[in-house]
């Protein structure tokens, strides 16, 4: 039966349906960015096939947003390394990476992605027996992707310095791609710094602020950058200066990237000095992908990240 009132809700839904249609279709049209498993196909294949540098491309995913040309991508080798201070809980090298030390006696679990929606939200929930679990979900948002991992320790000792290497390839991405390394930001406290400005295009490891110094087993090896970051942030802006592509966490241990090979970026997510047997911990960050320069990816991570 309709009532009286219902009848005059009804109404003034139908005389506001234009503006909410509005609305919706704004929100649509912003809502650029698409999120799905990644299939090794394509130049980023091809390269890592012709340097012999394999590995699982199972829990990779296919990044894109409109104003990336329409063949380009990011691929973001979410689950490159997860570990801690004496051995892995993953590692999707083929062979395994580390083969003196952490990787020696080192079996792959495959795994492999969830997909929730579409194109719009992927999860994976990976058990490793006798060590523990970890899990990934991404989720496409109108201009970035929210990043939620968790590592739970089920050895009956702590868990100590873990560490998730999580990798955004900008190879596939020419308007993007920073060969020189001149348009690679982090931010030292007073001002955004490129990498090319702080130390050429040599690859450099740079300590993040809040992360107690901490730098991963597997890359204790490399040469540390003279600055360290206090945002847990790494910044690309395109070749055009319109637009940027950014990694961030609450908290990352270390930030680097490859200009010379896969054009990658990273600012690796901290979980702490340890994690006790039987607890998870977890840490949320976001892949930005944004009309703006690089100041203004800065002001939206402080924003999102504030305290």
């Amino acid at each position: 039966m309709i009532t009286r009132r219902s009848f005059f809700t009804s109404l003034a839904m139908v005389s506001a349906a234009p503006e909410i249609l509005a609305a919706a279709d704004k929100v649509e049209a912003q809502n650029t960015v698409t999120i799905n498993p990644y299939k090794w196909k394509g130049p980023y294949a091809d390269h890592r096939t012709r340097e012999k540098a394999f590995h699982d491309w199972r829990l990779c995913a296919d990044l894109r947003t409109s104003w990336l040309g329409p063949c380009e991508r990011l691929i973001l080798r979410t689950s490159e390394i997860i570990g801690y201070e004496k051995g892995f809980l993953y590692d999707d090298h083929f062979p395994p990476s580390e083969p003196d030390g952490r990787g020696k006696d080192y079996r792959h679990i495959p795994f492999e992605w969830k997909v929730v929606r579409p194109g719009k939200e992927l999860f994976a929930d990976c058990l490793v027996p006798e060590k523990g679990r970890f899990s990934i979900r991404l989720t496409a948002r109108a201009d970035c992707v929210d990043i939620h991992l968790t590592v739970r320790n089920d050895m009956p000792q702590a868990m100590e310095n873990a560490d998730w290497a999580f990798c955004a390839v900008g190879l596939e991405s020419p308007s993007l791609a920073d060969s020189e390394a001149v348009r690679t930001y982090l931010f030292d406290g007073e001002r955004l710094r490129t990498f090319a400005e702080i130390a050429g295009r040599d690859v450099r490891v740079y300590k993040v602020a809040g992360a107690n110094g901490f730098i991963p087993v597997g890359h204790r090896s490399l040469p540390v950058g003279p600055v360290e970051a206090k945002a847990s942030l790494v910044i690309i802006e395109s070749m055009d200066g319109a637009h940027s592509a950014a990694l961030g966490f609450e908290q990352a241990d270390h930030i680097y990237g490859d200009a010379k090979g896969n054009k990658c970026f990273h600012a690796d997510p901290y979980f702490g000095p340890v994690i006790r047997t039987g607890e998870e911990r977890g840490v949320r960050g976001k892949l930005y992908l944004i009309n703006g320069n690089a100041k203004e990816v800065l002001q939206r991570y402080r924003q999102d990240f504030a305290g």
